[in-house]
């Protein structure tokens, strides 16, 4: 993967997380606390396989990404372990939300986990800039 690729890949990432956070604000407005959750997660989603791009990297599933961020970021003391535990509950409900019949997220619950994501871009934001992944 070229640079000029992954600063590419990067940015696509960042819009998507992006995207997907003003959604879950917008679901959160709705009272659809699930819905809320669910792309909450995927802004997280997207914003971590930014983060992964800076080191050449791309995981094929939800949990390789994970598991590439806990290896590279978080393992290294690149990053706080308590953001890879914040992103680990966010997939737990995200998957709850989507999937499980009996699951129904508070008011609460949704603001919460927009605050992890909130959180975790906020960090990712510090360390590309640092990184000078941010700009053209």
């Amino acid at each position: 993967m070229t640079d000029p690729n992954r600063r590419q890949n990067l940015h696509l990432e960042l819009e998507r997380g992006d995207a997907s956070l003003r959604a879950a604000d917008a679901l959160l407005a709705l009272a659809l606390w699930d819905d809320a959750i669910s792309r909450a997660y995927y802004a997280a989603f997207h914003w971590l396989r930014a983060l992964l791009f800076t080191e050449g990297l791309e995981a094929r599933t939800h949990s390789g990404t994970h598991d590439l961020f806990f290896q590279h970021f978080v393992a290294t003391g690149r990053a706080p372990r308590e953001l890879a535990k914040r992103f680990a509950v966010l997939q737990k409900l995200r998957e709850q939300a989507d999937y499980a019949r009996a699951f129904r997220a508070t008011e609460a619950d949704a603001r919460e986990q927009l605050a992890a994501a909130e959180q975790l871009r906020g960090w990712i934001d510090s360390a590309l800039a640092s990184g000078g992944w941010l700009g053209p």
